[in-house]
């Protein structure tokens, strides 16, 4: 009988559940093989590299699922419609604030992964502050409102991952479309 296949996809988030959950040292080989239901040797077949290639596997579909939240941010159109797509796709990818965050993760890591993700911290605040200068807020403006966005989600998400409470990236999320077109 043929072995049951695993759809990259699936298996790839479940392993990402596990470095958002333990980071890189906690996400050991028994608790990357317990959340794919694959076997330690069968992990090894599929990522011959070993952890490491599971990690960078890990990045690259964190990476893919970013970019397809932030191109809302990027597109023409009505900034704050914009800022609504870009919001309900965070609440959707951090499934309302229960999931953990990839780039807090691996950014306590060491210095590749603090890299990783200040990059994607990066992209985050470039997509944000498309929309607040496409709303009319000088460049200025638009660069510390958009930090200051990604500081309230990210710290939402930290404080959702230690009290179970996601209320706070809840309201980070809802007030986000006025917070990045709202000029003062």
């Amino acid at each position: 009988m043929r072995p049951t296949t695993i759809d990259d996809v699936p298996l790839i988030d479940a392993l990402a559940d596990v470095f958002c959950r333990y980071g890189y040292e906690g996400a050991n080989l028994n608790r990357l093989s317990e959340a794919s239901s694959l076997k330690r040797a069968s992990l090894y077949h599929r990522f011959p590299g070993g952890k490491d290639e599971i990690v960078e596997a890990v990045i690259a579909r964190a990476e893919e699922r970013y970019q397809a939240i932030m191109a809302a941010a990027m597109e023409q159109g009505d900034p704050a419609e914009r800022a609504g797509r870009v919001a309900a796709g965070l609440a959707e990818y951090y499934a309302d604030g229960h999931g953990s965050c990839l780039i807090i993760a691996l950014s306590l890591s060491d210095d590749e992964g603090r890299a990783r993700g200040g990059d994607c911290v990066t992209g985050w605040a470039k997509g944000f502050a498309r929309i607040a200068r496409d709303a009319g807020m000088t460049r200025a403006k638009a660069k510390a409102v958009s930090l200051d966005a990604v500081a309230q989600i990210e710290g939402a998400l930290v404080i959702s991952a230690t009290t179970g409470e996601t209320a706070c990236f809840e309201r980070a999320l809802a007030r986000l479309p006025a917070q990045l077109t709202t000029l003062d």
